[in-house]
């Protein structure tokens, strides 16, 4: 079973224009062809407005998949709280060849919403303000055949840049004080880390109902392996110091490769890895190949703007397990 994570760099206009998307159709295409995947995970696609229709619709989507495999593949996207269909930008999709049995918009459905009140705002905060997701986390189970469901949570969490703090930005979006910038990235940091916490308590409630759950963490984490974030998804023993939890850890199986050819993204001539696949146990047992598709992978700064760039500065990410 091969199964794949993308980030699609924005994928899709506000309003359907099949000709306007072509260089992208022609970008793209090619890069999920190659992946062969039975189940990819897609991050960052938008939803198109539809006259008549109060729900957005994929019609970027759609033409991409139009000839593919995935046409026909089975397909899960995320929702907005308000249960009125996807957003307008950076929504999420399974689409897998086996049937998916279940689909769930995680937002704060596991961890209560910590609470945050900024000094620099302008005007003040009279009490502290709840913290909310901008994007879900999709969590998919799939019938692979094996008598087990396969639990697939597509991730995009999000990305440590200062986040907007009322008042603390001139006209020309530029930050008025260091105070505000360090309060704005402080709350980037609390909202990638509560999805985090969110993301690690729907696995634990997979877990608590059978510890040998084959769970899959797919995406673009917007963390490097590293970080706080990916530590408290994979659950270490070394860190939680307690054996008897210890097969409830998620293995990072990019963690395997070298640090060169895990590279998913070039910011300024920096490699970085930002998309993992995590897994519990009884599916990174099983891995019998792993690849990242990040040869000729473009620079997001430097190459930005070079001949009106039309495909994707993430690298796609592939595992193969033997079921």
């Amino acid at each position: 079973m091969r199964l794949a994570t993308f980030n699609m760099e924005s994928f899709g206009a506000d309003r359907h224009d099949p000709d306007a998307l072509t260089p992208r159709l022609d970008a793209l295409r090619p890069k999920i062809l190659e992946l062969e995947a039975d189940i990819l995970c897609l991050q960052e696609v938008n939803a198109q407005k539809r006259k008549g229709v109060s729900a957005r619709q994929f019609q970027a989507l759609e033409l991409l998949l139009e000839g593919t495999p995935y046409e026909k593949f089975h397909r899960a996207t995320s929702e907005r709280p308000s249960g009125k269909g996807p957003g307008d930008r950076h929504n999420l999709v399974v689409l897998s060849r086996f049937p998916i049995t279940r689909c769930l918009s995680l937002y704060q459905a596991h961890a209560h919403p910590p609470h945050w009140q900024p000094k620099t705002a302008v005007p003040a905060y009279r009490s502290p303000q709840t913290i909310l997701f901008d994007r879900p986390v999709l969590q998919v189970e799939i019938d692979i055949g094996t008598g087990r469901p396969l639990h697939v949570f597509c991730v995009h969490l999000r990305a440590p840049i200062a986040a907007m703090i009322r008042g603390g930005k001139a006209e020309d979006r530029t930050w008025t004080s260091v105070s505000a910038w360090a309060e704005g990235y402080q709350l980037s940091v609390l909202k990638q880390t509560a999805q985090a916490l969110e993301l690690r308590l729907a696995v634990e409630d997979l877990f608590d109902a059978n510890e040998d759950s084959q769970i899959v963490l797919a995406g673009d984490f917007n963390a490097t392996g590293e970080t706080g974030t990916l530590r408290l998804l994979r659950a270490d023993p070394d860190d939680t110091c307690s054996p008897q939890l210890a097969a409830r850890r998620l293995y990072q199986l990019d963690a395997s490769l070298p640090p060169e050819k895990r590279q998913t993204v070039i910011h300024k001539g920096k490699g970085q890895a930002l998309d993992h696949i995590l897994a519990s146990a009884s599916v990174a047992h099983r891995t019998v190949d792993f690849k990242v598709f990040n040869v000729g992978l473009p620079d997001e700064v430097f190459d930005a703007d070079e001949d009106a760039f039309a495909g994707s500065f993430h690298a796609a990410m592939l595992a193969e397990f033997e079921f």
